[in-house]
């Protein structure tokens, strides 16, 4: 994984651009590069993993804040999966199985997983993609061009694949006045979401189970995010506390410091157990999605060979975003297996 901000005095020129470097696009880029195809992700924030990531505390002590495990329940996934737990990429997690499926972590963290899916591509981070710009327009093969919030330029790629929520493509999608199809299909899923709320704290060491989804409470879900596979032991208990959606929408808008007071009072309540410490709670605007449902779990755009993946798009949950990912990219190599086939005759 080659991570850089580019260069803007020269503008790079890959196969494929990839917006987004969460679940979906980090693994679209694997699957591509693994295609022979040279593959750029751009992602706006600092790191990859999106909605999967992890937040660094202290010490090199991480945990994880946002999706706290991924249950697998399609065979295309365990499939994808058992090579990586093989390699210690991820770790089943017992504690977090239900009658669907079986859940993974990344080890040691859920970041652990994005960032060896990009090994292959170039990750530009820190760069918040903002206009689309598509060159050649009259020719067979149009390219598009990538540019950032001061309109400069980033990348030149032969595709384009967003793999962001559907709000946020939308309003890429929005930039150029030939993708109103693929922009549609966004604009329906962007009511479809929901937020939460979520925050770390520390305990001393308990014998409470390491998931617990309480009921009637502002609290949807409390996990011992040291007590994954593979974290390192330490000497207290780390949890990470996510909300209620319902109660989220109450309070979407509600000063932090009052949200962290509101949360500590139910921990304790639920529990009985002092907090020791704590982070500030971090808002998840568009946590989770209802899936958009249609024939298929992705979007392409042969003729300007644009395409978009996500949860939103199969599921509304961290699997759905991996099987969006590979439906896709298995799409793309038909096409590709079609095309050379029609070459030969």
């Amino acid at each position: 994984m080659n991570t850089s901000i580019l260069d803007q005095t020269t503008t790079p020129i890959f196969d494929v651009a990839i917006i987004g470097a969460g679940l979906s696009g980090s693994l679209c880029a694997h699957l591509l590069a693994q295609s022979g195809q040279s593959v750029c992700v751009i992602e706006k924030s600092r790191g990859s993993g999106g909605r999967a990531g992890s937040k660094r505390l202290e010490n090199e002590i991480s945990c994880d804040l946002g999706t706290p495990y991924i249950l697998a329940k399609h065979p295309d996934t365990l499939a994808l999966f058992q090579p990586l737990t093989q390699d210690h990429i991820i770790a089943p997690w017992q504690q977090g199985n239900d009658q669907e499926g079986k859940a993974f972590v990344g080890v040691p963290k859920m970041s652990t997983l994005t960032r060896h899916w990009l090994e292959a591509a170039t990750l530009v981070t820190n760069t918040r993609i903002h206009h689309l710009d598509q060159l050649n327009n009259d020719s067979e093969q149009p390219t598009w061009l990538l540019r950032d919030d001061k309109y400069k330029p980033v990348v030149i790629a032969k595709s384009l694949i967003i793999a962001t929520p559907a709000q946020q493509a939308a309003s890429l999608l929005a930039t150029h006045d030939k993708l109103a199809v693929p922009l549609l299909r966004a604009n329906r899923a962007c009511e479809n979401y929901e937020s939460q709320w979520a925050m770390w704290l520390e305990t001393e060491p308990c014998d409470l189970g390491a998931l617990i989804e309480p009921k009637g409470s502002p609290i949807k879900r409390m996990i011992k995010d040291n007590h994954k596979p593979m974290r390192p032991l330490e000497n207290v208990d780390r949890w990470v506390i996510q909300t209620d959606p319902s109660w989220t929408k109450q309070h979407l808008d509600t000063d932090k410091g009052w949200i962290a007071d509101a949360l500590l009072q139910a921990f304790s309540e639920i529990t009985e157990h002092r907090v020791l410490k704590h982070g500030d709670p971090h808002r998840w605007f568009l946590s989770r999605f209802t899936e958009h449902k249609a024939n298929r779990p992705f979007v392409w755009s042969p003729e300007h060979q644009v395409g978009l993946i996500g949860d939103w798009l199969c599921q509304g949950d961290a699997e759905g975003a991996l099987l969006s990912a590979m439906s896709l990219t298995k799409h793309l190599k038909d096409l590709k297996n079609l095309k050379d086939l029609k070459d030969l005759n």
